[in-house]
């Protein structure tokens, strides 16, 4: 059986118009944000650094805490979790600040004077508590170990993997 042309043509035309509809202009959005973590952020961050005791200029050590903020927040309390055998010139309930209030891209920074009593590293945690404009309240921590003493041997990274130097065993471990 042979087909007209006129057949084809009207099946032509009837094909690359349902192909046609088929796509979509593409979408225009605003410009690119870029997003520096995968996980939302918080909209405080809580910096924490140990300065070392100078024996030259007699400066004892000093845990430095530095708050940043992205929104307006209320009800700020910043409070230490010290471990035994490490004291400060904070309070003794570890209380920082109380009731504070920190705008927009504003940001805070105190200092505490730390003594250790024993040798060892020592883990130190900062709490903070706050109120959102919209009423959430949220609980924040941030820790730092402080090394104290030699420092472990470092690692080396090896297209891509790190590596740790190693004791050599005699025999092989299940």
């Amino acid at each position: 059986m042979r087909r007209t042309p006129r057949l084809q043509v009207v099946a032509l035309s009837a094909l690359c118009l349902v192909a046609a509809a088929s796509f979509q202009p593409a979408r225009t959005q605003g410009p690119a944000v870029p997003h520096t973590t995968i996980e939302p952020s918080l909209p405080l961050a809580i910096h924490l650094k140990v300065t070392p005791a100078d024996p030259i200029r007699g400066e004892p050590s000093r845990l430095e805490v530095r708050l940043d903020a992205d929104v307006d927040l209320s009800d700020l309390d910043l409070s230490l979790l010290l471990p035994e055998g490490l004291r400060s010139d904070a309070p003794p309930d570890g209380t920082i600040t109380r009731h504070g209030r920190l705008g927009p891209g504003e940001g805070r920074s105190y200092g505490v004077v730390l003594e250790p009593l024993k040798s060892g590293d020592l883990p130190i945690k900062a709490e903070a508590s706050f109120r959102l404009p919209d009423g959430r309240t949220f609980r924040v921590g941030q820790g730092i170990l402080w090394r104290r003493g030699s420092d472990a041997p470092q690692g080396r990274h090896n297209a891509g993997a790190y590596e740790v130097m190693g004791v050599p065993v005699d025999e092989p471990q299940p």
